[in-house]
């Protein structure tokens, strides 16, 4: 085989394990889901569906949305952002919680999840899906006192994501939150390991966490299996003000919401 030849099976070879590596980080980090389930009706919660069409150069596909309006339009609105490995129906209860603090609740499943696009998700896909439905949750509350954010798991990193570069962001809620995905990997294996440099999905907030003016509230439970309760506390404490955090012991990733009760309630409303 001549030389340039050799050259350039070899850099097929590097394009590929590259492209593999791409592939496989977009399926394990983001963890696409399909689950499905009970919609907010089957609670006897009134409730409107839409999928919200994306353009083509980002990709196109639709995003599905649900909205779970308040009994008073002036009451606070709040876009729910679940994590990965999860789906609308997955994550039901939490927002059925949301919608009986008193608050308009619109939740969306990514290209990706539920009953959104058949897609394979990228960091930058489901930061597109967050700000176009961030666009339709604002036609639909114009007249709510305020319009928050609540990501929960990955979610709270797409959160943060949104209220660096979106307006009218009045207020974040991160639930189970942390920095980057590389921290998260460093916590369970080797500080000195260098995620940051393999990692193409990192998720990382550290430069939109400075720039985010809007109050942001931090929930964390001891108890995470997931993300490391000290990863939110870091979150915490690198977040510019105001802020504010509701650290809990006990709970899980999952269900710290359901840890807090009152208390998680208390803090949103006062939020």
């Amino acid at each position: 085989m001549g030389t340039l030849k050799k050259i350039l099976v070899l850099l097929a070879a590097i394009l590929l394990t590259l492209s593999s590596w791409e592939l496989a980080q977009r399926y394990f980090i983001l963890s696409p889901s399909y689950q499905t389930g009970k919609n907010p009706q089957d609670y006897g919660v009134a409730y409107q569906e839409a999928w919200l069409p994306l353009p083509k150069a980002e990709g196109g596909g639709l995003v599905h949305a649900w909205w779970l309006p308040a009994e008073s339009p002036a009451a606070p609105a709040v876009l729910f952002l679940h994590g990965n490995d999860s789906t609308l129906y997955t994550d039901i209860d939490l927002i059925l919680s949301l919608r009986r603090l008193g608050l308009a609740v619109m939740a969306i499943d990514y290209r990706g999840y539920g009953g959104g696009a058949w897609y394979l998700p990228s960091e930058r896909s489901v930061y597109t899906d967050a700000r176009a439905a961030w666009q339709a949750f604002k036609k639909l509350s114009p007249e709510a006192s305020k319009h928050l954010v609540y990501g929960h798991s990955l979610g709270g990193a797409i959160a943060m994501d949104l209220a660096a570069v979106s307006l009218g962001v009045d207020g974040v809620i991160i639930d189970g939150g942390f920095l980057s995905i590389a921290d998260i990997a460093q916590s369970y294996t080797a500080s000195w390991l260098p995620f940051d440099a393999l990692i193409r999905h990192n998720f990382s907030s550290y430069s939109k966490l400075p720039v985010i003016a809007a109050p942001k509230l931090f929930i964390h439970c001891s108890g995470d299996e997931v993300v490391p309760i000290e990863l939110g506390e870091r979150l915490y404490q690198l977040s510019p003000q105001p802020k504010a955090k509701l650290f809990m012991q006990g709970g899980d990733h999952d269900g710290c919401y359901r840890r807090g009760g009152a208390e998680w309630g208390g803090a949103i409303k006062d939020f």
